[in-house]
């Protein structure tokens, strides 16, 4: 029932302000929505017409407010919307917000204040001071998607939406259990680079050599049966090994964690004279992860920055004067004097030509992403129409039928990583037109070749992956409600009717979610790019900055 984002912030130096730990409550209008509604797996019920289960939903949140309004009092309306700020914290505040254990409900002073605030936290944030940090880096730990109500999953979704890599913990005893494919779900609109699957608690395996291969194997054919990204990097360690590794306490793992230690570490030798402590530490899997963290950001983000910075710099130092520093490049700085206003003019009218011709293309652009969108949505009713349709002429209506959505999620991945690909080009050509014409400008007033290249354009932002396609719709789901979707219906044409009308209103939200932060963001965050390169190079060259 916790739905808690917890968002750890290593910070180069101190964070301004007091505030060292932040935790935001649900509001009374989202806890209200959510009983009136029955969260996402109320609207699903709804939207199927399977009432009996929206009102058994609607049944369990109730009582879980109850619980919430017995365990915090009349202090319950006035935490509403609230957020609670600490100077300080340790694990026991951390506990109280976010935790809530197996034995909550205990009769004892520990229990009752872990995860007293738990389930009407919608958030927390910790923020650390790690100077050996050199950018500021944020950590998010997401409570996963697997909840009753599918609350989880709406909050998963936005956190990842902010984030560039995604670590998926996965139990080894359970790697693929029921709970963990909507989470396959959503990591199948991600990139591969941008994911590393951590298959957590070998130490709990009798054979953790022989199994992990056996794992390893699933995953990678689940991952491929949903459409998912190929290649993704699988780790496998033991959070429990890397914890008394650090700790220096080999002898507390227990005997039989020690001897699945050793089973494994028989086909994984390490350097000569290797000590158990090294032993442990690297077999705990957590080195491994580590690298391939470190190598995604210094190959993706770090990368990114870099080049950031690079042009940045570059066109600075064309900005200093001849002769001042030693092998200096050309002025870009436009003279001072009775022609700047001309000059200023000049800027100002080439970059609203580039940006209103970009913005007119991209107008074009969206158009025909809306077409394919739809055109998915049509192609994808229509095979699912005549599947149910001669699924009824073979079996009748006593055997009920399920449809797998992954096609429509292809469909229209296929699209937004078509017009993805078309904006990034559109922007790359804006941002050359842009240099370009920055570049006959400053050679014009330098009296220097037309064709000096004086002005270096930056990156564009990546993609957004399309987060939106991840998400849970009526089809994804085998529960009851569906057979008595289908019971309640009778006769061939109501069940076609039905079924369009269902799927139809299921995933109008989902590409409604995929047109605003899948096509919508990418659309704004090269448009600002763009918008930022042109201002500072404005500024730069009529020395305003």
């Amino acid at each position: 029932w916790t739905s808690v984002v917890t968002s750890i912030h290593l910070m180069p130096e101190v964070r301004p302000g007091p505030e060292r730990a932040t935790f935001q409550f649900f509001d009374e209008k989202a806890w209200s929505n959510l009983i009136q509604r029955g969260g996402r797996v109320g609207e699903l019920a709804s939207r199927a017409g399977a009432n009996e289960e929206l009102e058994r939903v609607r049944a369990q949140l109730a009582e879980m407010r109850e619980r919430s309004r017995q365990r915090l009092g009349r202090r319950f309306e006035m935490l509403m919307g609230q957020t609670h700020d600490y100077d300080d914290y340790g694990e026991a505040l951390i506990e109280r917000y976010v935790c809530l254990g197996d034995d909550f409900w205990e009769d004892t002073d520990t229990s009752r204040q872990r995860g007293r605030f738990a389930d009407i936290t919608r958030s927390a944030d910790l923020w650390a001071n790690r100077p050996e940090v050199p950018l500021p880096l944020c950590i998010r730990d997401t409570p996963g998607v697997n909840d009753t109500f599918m609350v989880r999953e709406q909050i998963t979704i936005g956190a990842i939406r902010g984030s560039r890599l995604c670590v998926v913990v996965l139990s080894a005893t359970q790697a693929l259990s029921s709970v963990d494919l909507a989470m396959i779900r959503l990591i199948s609109t991600l990139e591969s680079r941008d994911i590393v699957i951590f298959v957590n608690r070998i130490d709990e395996l009798d054979d953790p050599a022989a199994a992990t291969g056996q794992i390893r194997a699933s995953i990678e054919d689940t991952l491929a049966r949903h459409e998912g990204p190929a290649g993704v990097q699988i780790v496998f360690g033991s959070g429990h090994w890397a914890t008394h590794a650090l700790a220096g306490d080999l002898a507390g793992i227990g005997a039989d964690s020690a001897a699945a230690l050793l089973r494994y570490a028989a086909g994984r030798p390490g350097p000569a004279q290797e000590s158990g402590a090294a032993l442990l530490w690297r077999l705990s899997g957590v080195p491994e992860l580590c690298a391939a963290l470190a190598d995604r950001v210094e190959t993706g983000q770090g990368r990114e920055i870099a080049e950031q910075v690079g042009a940045g710099l570059g066109n600075l130092g064309r900005m200093v004067e001849p002769g001042r520093t030693s092998g200096s490049g050309p002025l870009l700085r436009l003279p001072p004097g009775p022609g700047a206003g001309a000059q200023a003019a000049a800027l100002d009218r080439a970059v609203t030509a580039a940006l209103g011709a970009f913005d007119k293309r991209l107008g074009e652009a969206r158009a025909g992403f809306e077409e394919r969108v739809e055109r998915a949505r049509r192609a994808f009713l229509g095979r699912a129409t005549a599947a149910l349709l001669d699924h009824l002429d073979r079996f009748g209506e006593e055997v009920v039928w399920s449809y797998d959505p992954v096609g429509l999620r292809t469909l229209l991945r296929s699209a937004i990583k078509v017009h993805q690909k078309s904006i990034a080009v559109l922007g790359q050509e804006t941002m050359a037109e842009l240099a370009g014409a920055f570049d006959g400008i400053a050679a014009r007033a330098h009296g220097l070749p037309e064709d000096a290249t004086l002005v270096t354009a930056p990156p564009l932002p990546p993609a957004p992956p399309p987060l939106a396609l991840g998400q849970t719709i009526a089809l994804d789901l085998k529960g009851s409600w569906w057979n008595r979707f289908w019971r309640k219906t009778r006769g061939y044409a109501a069940f076609a009717e039905r079924f369009t009308a269902l799927i139809h209103e299921e995933t109008t939200p989902m590409m409604d979610a995929l047109r605003t932060d899948a096509a919508g963001r990418y659309e704004a965050e090269v448009r600002a790019a763009l918008s930022e390169f042109a201002r500072a190079q404005r500024a730069l060259m009529l020395g305003e900055a």
